[in-house]
């Protein structure tokens, strides 16, 4: 009995694809191809670079991408920065939603991987039995990405009390960004744009197909930060609150408008009574 039902499995799996009847290519055929085939003799030429990109079209770009941004949410949490940690939120959410379209997608398209229409490529990875169309590991890059991108603004990163004590100075402050942030923001867009190529290289996806799942997951994510009104005052309901620690380190959980430091009080100078 078990030796039928694993003959059955080992029959029904189909090593090029799930299905040899789907999509060979999606539009721009002509241009996908070409691009795919030169790179893929690209690939042939550079025997050296194989098992780097062999590593990172698997499983280092998506690691590093996840490392850049909780490297960037931890600045933000460590300067109790809610509001940029709220945008972070928003799109480690938006990416994962965006990964569910991507499977939706990838059923109504059907396109069969390159290496099963071109049998005869290069192909540095184990062949997956799954759609091409859009590349998963793209709306990860694209997501991650994104989702740093949008936390830029300076005025994302002072605290919510110290803006507001701000507010009432004469000259309020404007927050910078904090040292570093800018260079994390530039390796994450590398790392992303790399991870994309990678999946090319390697020969497991169109050109096309990574494009597609860059801009879905970039799109989801930009439409996600429409929601940072709501997210922004639920983290400020929530901030004085134990679950504050979510978004900021404790030391910082007490600091408030009226803990504000402000000038020394003077006791009003004595008059001598008259004799």
């Amino acid at each position: 009995m078990m030796q039928t039902v694993l003959a059955q499995l080992v029959s029904s799996y189909n090593p090029t694809g799930p299905d040899t009847h789907g999509t060979r290519v999606m539009w721009p055929q002509g241009a996908n191809t070409s691009v795919y085939l030169d790179l893929n003799r690209f690939s042939r030429q550079t025997a050296w670079a194989h098992g780097f990109m062999h590593t990172y079209a698997l499983w280092l770009g998506p690691v590093l991408l996840a490392l850049v941004f909780v490297a960037v949410y931890a600045m933000a949490w460590w300067k109790g920065a809610t509001r940029a940690a709220a945008l972070l939120v928003l799109g480690g959410i938006g990416t994962l939603v965006a990964l569910g379209f991507n499977l939706i997608i990838a059923h109504a398209a059907r396109e069969l991987r390159p290496y099963a229409v071109h049998p005869h490529v290069l192909v540095l990875v184990p062949k997956a039995n799954d759609y091409a169309f859009p590349s998963d590991h793209s709306v990860v890059a694209g997501g991650l990405t994104f989702s740093v991108l949008l936390v830029l603004g300076g005025e994302l990163w002072g605290r919510r009390q110290q803006m507001a004590h701000a507010l009432a100075e004469a000259t309020p402050r404007r927050p910078g960004l904090p040292p570093g942030v800018r260079a994390l923001v530039v390796a994450n867009v590398v790392f992303g744009l790399l991870l994309c190529f990678a999946r090319v290289y390697v020969g497991a996806h169109y050109p096309g197909d990574v494009v597609a799942g860059y801009v879905l997951s970039s799109a989801v994510v930009v439409a996600f930060t429409l929601l940072r009104p709501f997210a922004y005052s639920v983290v400020d309901a929530v901030e004085p609150t134990v679950l504050g620690v979510v978004f900021r380190r404790p030391a910082l959980g007490r600091a408030g408008p009226s803990a504000a430091p402000g000038p020394p009080a003077h006791s009003a100078p004595s008059v001598p009574s008259r004799p």
